[in-house]
């Protein structure tokens, strides 16, 4: 991999590394995450489109419908278009490995090889080829050929029976979290192979590796200690839903929206002594009992009398002050609390906008300027860079197979006629 020392031209830190997407939906995440680090990130989609063009959101432009998710997953990259169940395009897929450091693809185990393109094949053409297969359940066991939705990987690995509220069924999180944990999985493990492959480089060899990232066991690390919980003492977290865990943890409303607060044994009990006399000191009616001794006992705070008086007088304290207000004067007095915001909230969120991690881009498709997220870190000598909106579909079809591989414009009719780009 590159050095990250800058140079004058301002070069990031995955400068020179070409990596070729063939992921589906979210988990086409993963090489956006390092296109904004520099690399070039080749999207090959089949000639008749992909479906995550069509993917919701959506925005209507003069010319039809633009998918806001394809915009998202898919901007700092170039497109081609490829039929691989075909000899020609799995031909000229072959030129590409050759050319190129990375492989990120999402079909179903043994696809690739059915088509004669699998590991071994790449590895002859390139050597030094990482191939990073991110499937449901990997590439290996009894569930490896098993389809999945995102919805199914969270239940697969567990997650969803954390979410939701007790007296009724488990409750998904919002978005495509379980296939955006395999796409962030999928790309570190691509810059740790990336880091290992210039070691032996080093030392004068040029080995790649195949990664296999399973969707299900993402999710289920991201279990926290629920499993060492139920191995050490056989309890099952269960779900809570909006329920306090104890006094001074949980999400409280207050006059604009809602609040989420540690300040108690999950916490501190330095954080929950500040917080009560915080609100004793407000004139909050009750307020003054919250300094009695036996709201220092961990018990009476998690029990269910202790949790219910609690939420009665901090919600009357609430009552009257912003999630703003509650956000500014809670971590004055290192309190863990947050305001929980709205998607209007983060775009105008002052510390968001501070740091600049909203930025603008134009995109073609809707003939405009955009606002969208920004890298969501910082590298203080490579800087991760926000280049293109997403392509159009196989808008680089000419640069790459005349201008690189050779074709002849003739060629590359005939094979756009034929199907196969």
């Amino acid at each position: 991999m590159p050095s990250s020392n800058p140079d004058a031209t301002g070069r990031a830190a995955l400068s020179g590394i070409r990596v070729l997407d063939l992921a589906d939906n979210a988990v086409a995440y993963a090489s956006r995450l390092l296109a904004d680090l520099g690399a070039e990130v080749i999207r090959i989609e089949p000639p008749q489109g992909d479906a995550l063009r069509r993917a919701a959101p959506l925005a209507v432009t003069p010319d039809g419908v633009v998918s806001c998710a394809h915009g998202f997953w898919n901007a700092n990259k170039k497109a081609i278009t490829l039929d691989l169940g075909c000899a020609d395009g799995r031909r000229l897929f072959g030129e590409l490995v050759a050319k190129s450091d990375v492989v990120i693809e999402t079909f179903a185990p043994g696809t690739l090889s059915a088509w004669g393109i699998g590991y071994e094949t790449m590895k002859e053409r390139n050597p030094g080829i990482i191939l990073v297969s991110v499937t449901p359940y990997g590439q290996s066991g009894p569930c490896a050929k098993f389809h999945a939705t995102d919805l199914t990987l969270l239940a697969a690995g567990g997650l969803l029976s954390l979410g939701g509220y007790p007296e009724i069924g488990p409750v998904a999180v919002a978005g495509e979290q379980g296939y955006l944990a395999a796409a962030i999985f999928g790309a570190v493990a691509t810059l740790k192979a990336l880091l290992e492959r210039q070691g032996t480089n080093s030392g004068g060899t040029n080995h790649g590796q195949w990664l296999d990232v399973s969707g299900q066991e993402c999710i289920a690390f991201a279990l926290e200690d629920a499993i060492p919980e139920w191995y050490l003492s056989h309890s099952i977290r269960r779900r809570t839903g909006d329920q306090a865990r104890e006094a001074g943890t949980g999400v409280y409303p207050c006059r604009d929206g809602y609040i989420s607060m540690v300040a108690g044994r999950l916490g501190t009990a330095k954080a929950f002594k500040t917080l009560v006399q915080w609100i004793a000191e407000s004139g909050t009616p009750g307020g003054e009992e919250l300094l009695d001794e036996r709201w220092q006992d961990f018990k009476f705070r998690q029990s269910p009398q202790g949790i219910a008086r609690f939420a009665e007088i901090f919600g009357a304290f609430c009552a009257s002050r912003s999630k703003q207000e509650l956000y500014r004067e809670g971590q004055a007095r290192q309190i863990a609390l947050a305001p929980v915001n709205s998607v209007a909230d983060i775009v105008e969120d002052p510390q968001l906008r501070a740091n600049g991690f909203f930025r603008s881009l134009h995109d073609d498709a809707l003939e405009r300027d955009v606002t969208v997220p920004g890298p969501p870190y910082r590298l203080a000598r490579t800087p991760a860079t926000l280049r293109s909106a997403a392509p159009a579909n196989g808008a680089h079809n000419r640069a790459i197979f005349v201008d690189e591989l050779g074709l002849s414009e003739g060629d590359l009719c005939a094979l756009t006629g034929a199907g196969v780009v």
